[in-house]
């Protein structure tokens, strides 16, 4: 995946809004923080100017998608956010059996649910996982993730 790929990754994650009714708002209870994703797959970095992000996820997530496999109930994909070298968020996907379902067809992002955090691992209350969604609904063919592509020459 190409810095600009991952620009429009971050882009979305950080700005992206959708105007939904209340029948469609994320439980912010669903994705917890995952306190070990550093032990899982390094799999990415993107430097834009005072801006780098990591990327992690599973091993059973990778070498899922180098097996031309479905992501597997339970992938969590995390990207941790630096600003001028100082931890700005944690954005996390989380795929779980049932999850999305109360979401319009419009914006259902399959079995995904997303949550920001902030660096003391709180809930970023700012960070509505609508705008995740709205992002990532375009690449519906790709699991509804912006960086199979990267995972598939991950290590």
């Amino acid at each position: 995946m190409t810095v600009q790929a991952l620009h429009i990754l971050s882009t979305g994650l950080a700005i992206g809004a959708v105007a939904l009714g209340p029948q469609a708002q994320a439980d912010n209870e669903l994705v917890k923080f995952p306190e070990n994703y550093a032990s899982g797959v390094h799999y990415g970095t993107a430097n834009r100017g005072n801006i780098r992000e990591e990327l992690f996820t599973s091993r059973e997530a990778i070498d899922a998608v180098k097996n031309g496999r479905p992501l597997p109930n339970g992938t969590v994909i995390i990207l941790v956010d630096y600003r001028s070298g100082e931890l700005f968020r944690t954005v996390v996907m989380e795929k779980r059996s049932g999850w999305g379902a109360e979401y319009p067809a419009a914006l259902r992002n399959g079995e995904w649910e997303y949550q920001s955090f902030n660096p003391d691992r709180t809930v970023k209350q700012d960070g509505q996982p609508e705008r995740c969604m709205s992002c990532h609904q375009s690449q519906a063919q790709q699991d509804f993730v912006w960086t199979i592509n990267r995972m598939k020459s991950a290590q």
